[in-house]
């Protein structure tokens, strides 16, 4: 017999909220409910699963989990929640299976990105599962990923090593150096299982001895090295050169340039045998004849460097790092050889620069301002708080980000998941990755997250993102995620406070930029929310973004107008007027907040009060058509039409003035044609007619202001105004001269 359908669904929701605030007790008994309805419905089973999870009755959400699964067996999600309960249980080799079960699933439905996930997963369960390292092989090998393939070729080659198959472990061997046949940790490996060396601990294949290891110092994969053999090759192409390198002033005893080749030659073969002190003993003689080459400064720097004469060192750095080519190393170079001297300030302002200029190159033109001011809000926190070890830790984490083969591409590929987390904020910084322990893990639980949420599973994505406030429990992107995806759940409500709780906490550690872009997240979403508003505002005024602020008191202020509460409103503008003038002129914002204070004086027929802030404005703005109109609307009303016809001649005056003729004749026509029977008016626009040299238009304007001055009783005037036409020739100003002698003679 069928359920209630209308029962299990409030059951079903009910135990979704429940489980949200984590009253896992309610959320079982709900969905139990849901079930008692309709035993069989994957997502009740799904439901009570997770919640018995989140209870702690691990053994008792299993079977329901794997019910669930069983009858949504195309559903992927609900295999990786199987997983995941077989992983809290210890046992792993269940769970690696049942995260490659996802894994399938997520291949039928083209979901590659969300297959690869489920395989480290399995990986990460179950180090040894083959199966998992061997789809991870298939897809890096066609992706042209020869990097991460040879791992995989590497960690399946010592699997079978350890289980005693060296032919197959051979095999691999064979096929990963056919991708890099110099891959030195292949040969290693190939090595020692031809040999029959011994493994050295572990599972990874072994290295040289240190002792083994020749007396030249390794080659570092971070900025130096990279501009180590752009100076050596630059100094070998000095010496092929015909023209002598560019030297110095008063320089004593200038070097020829046959000596200066020969030392240029011998300083790069010493160093390249690791001879340093004869390496030094030749650049520092072609310093000494003069030559200025940023090469041998960064060279020579190196050298000393490697001898620990620090402060020699630093010297040198200090003249190479002006040159485009070496600014990179130099600056890393400084950094280390200032945290060598116990410095760590210096160092870490080093060091920032750095990944600032790194991070420059990855983002669009568009982000780097946002960008630039966040490293130095970074600068000034580490300073301002003096937090030496925090310092120290995000110093050792930068020298082991820039110091593997590859970091260019490692730094890439950070600003693409970096973008991927910022779609929905602003642009975040690679130093927020180097600060957090663990960040590629957590960063990929955010994608994944995001990927749940692009497929319409949101609890899907909100369990991810919860696993991940676990590891990183104060990585404030995972609350940012967690935030849209709150939002795109609708709940908007809790988005909002998500939103704010984020400003709050970037604003106590000084990353004030983020602090401002997560306010406006959280206005975008709640614009009446005034509290937020007014502490955006607070930040952006102390910041000094004065536009930004006062664009934010209009949205506040027009909020409480919306409200209807016009008393405040009134307030916020005033304030605002306060603070107007500090921003950018173009903006004309006293204007604008006059304009809406003499709005809310005007609906409360506040004449008189309006009238000052419309005078205020007119002072200000000339120009201000809407102002000028308001003063003669009031001034009518208030019984002062002299004023009103002097607030529309000071207009008409100011676009003459200003060379905007026809622009006071367009006011003038426009105002003659509400109120045709304006004497005023019509005797302004004759005026204005006959400024421009348009005479008909003239006559026939006079004509008609001769007439209402006539209806009017005003005979003076009529007399007057029939003069001018005469003056101007009219064809018929013979009636004219008529109507002027009997008016004259009416007159006597």
């Amino acid at each position: 017999m069928a359920g209630n359908r209308a029962v299990y669904e409030e059951a079903l929701r009910q135990g979704a909220a429940r489980a949200w605030e984590r009253r896992w007790e309610e959320a079982i008994a709900a969905y139990q409910q849901a079930l008692a309805e309709f035993p069989d419905e994957p997502d009740a089973l799904s439901g009570l699963g997770l919640a018995l999870a989140g209870a702690g009755r691990a053994e008792e959400a299993l079977p329901v989990l794997q019910r669930a699964a069983d009858l949504a067996r195309e559903n992927p999600v609900l295999h990786e929640q199987v997983a995941q309960v077989l992983e809290r249980l210890g046992r792993s080799g269940e769970a690696a299976q049942a995260y490659l079960q996802a894994a399938d699933l997520y291949l039928r439905q083209q979901a590659s990105g969300l297959a690869v996930e489920r395989w480290k997963d399995a990986i990460r369960v179950d180090p040894s599962c083959i199966q998992a390292h061997a789809n991870l092989l298939r897809v890096y090998v066609g992706q042209g990923k020869h990097r991460e393939a040879i791992a995989e070729y590497l960690t399946l080659a010592t699997i079978y090593r350890d289980q005693g198959e060296t032919e197959k472990a051979m095999e691999l061997c064979q096929y990963a150096l056919k991708l890099d046949p110099r891959h030195p940790d292949v040969l290693a490996l190939l090595d020692a299982l031809r040999y029959g060396i011994p493994k050295a601990g572990g599972t990874g294949p072994l290295k040289a001895p240190e002792e083994e290891l020749p007396e030249k110092p390794p080659e570092r994969g971070n900025p130096v090295e990279a501009a180590r053999r752009t100076a050596l090759a630059q100094l070998a192409e000095v010496v092929f050169e015909e023209t002598p390198p560019h030297t110095g002033p008063l320089i004593l005893r200038p070097l020829s340039k046959r000596e200066i080749d020969t030392l240029i030659s011998r300083g790069i073969d010493a160093q390249e045998r690791g001879d340093v002190d004869e390496a030094i003993a030749c650049y520092e003689e072609v310093l000494k004849g003069g030559v200025i080459e940023p090469a041998v400064h960064f060279n020579l720097g190196l050298l000393y460097q490697q001898k620990l004469q620090l402060e020699d060192a630093i010297a040198q750095f200090q003249q190479s790092v002006s040159s485009p080519q070496y600014r990179l190393g130099s600056l890393f170079a400084l950094g280390e050889c200032y945290r060598a001297l116990g410095r760590i300030d210096e160092a870490l302002t080093y060091f920032l620069e750095v990944l600032k200029i790194l991070d420059l190159s990855t983002v669009r033109q568009d982000q780097a301002d946002d960008l630039i001011r966040l490293y130095d809000e970074l600068a000034s926190t580490y300073a301002a708080r003096g937090e030496r070890e925090q310092a120290v830790e995000f110093i050792n984490t930068l020298i082991a980000f820039l110091s593997e083969k590859g970091w260019e591409d490692k730094v890439h590929q950070a600003r693409q998941r970096l973008d991927l987390l910022s779609r929905e904020g602003p642009v975040l910084s690679l130093a927020e990755i180097l600060t957090v322990p663990g960040s590629e893990r957590i960063i990929q639980s955010i994608g994944l997250a995001q990927e749940y949420l692009r497929r319409d599973l949101p609890r899907a994505a909100m369990d991810e993102l919860m696993s991940a406030v676990e590891r990183a429990p104060t990585f404030l992107p995972i609350h940012r995620q967690i935030g849209e995806t709150l939002a795109a759940m609708g709940r908007t409500e809790q988005a909002v406070g998500k939103f704010l709780a984020i400003a709050d906490t970037y604003r106590v550690r000084g990353n004030f930029s983020q602090a401002v872009a997560m306010y406006e997240r959280a206005l975008r979403l709640a614009p009446m929310n005034i509290p937020a508003r007014l502490k955006l505002i607070d930040l952006l005024v102390s910041l000094g973004e004065i536009d930004r602020a006062l664009e934010h008191y209009l949205a506040l202020g027009d909020a409480y107008y919306q409200m209807a509460q016009l008393d405040q409103a009134r307030e916020k503008y005033s304030e605002a007027l306060q603070l107007a003038p500090r921003g950018s002129p173009e903006r004309r914002w006293e204007v604008k907040f006059l304009h809406r204070i003499g709005d809310i004086d005007l609906q409360r027929v506040e004449w008189r009060r309006a009238v000052s802030v419309y005078e205020r404005i007119r002072d200000i703005a000339p120009d201000d058509e809407k102002a000028r109109f308001t003063l003669m609307d009031l001034y009518e009303r208030l019984g002062r039409p002299d004023r009103a016809l002097a607030e529309l001649d000071g207009l008409l005056r100011h676009y003459v003035q200003a060379g905007k003729a026809p622009k006071a004749l367009s006011i003038l026509e426009k105002l003659v044609q509400e109120k045709p029977e304006a004497i005023p008016l019509r005797a302004r626009l004759a005026q204005l007619y006959l400024n421009a040299g348009r005479k008909e238009d003239a006559l026939r304007e006079l004509d008609i202001l001769g007439d209402l001055q006539l209806q009017a009783g005003k005979v003076k005037d009529a007399i007057a105004t029939i003069q001018v036409i005469l003056r101007l020739r009219p064809p018929n100003a013979e009636a004219y001269r008529e109507l002027l002698e009997q008016l004259q003679a009416s007159a006597r």
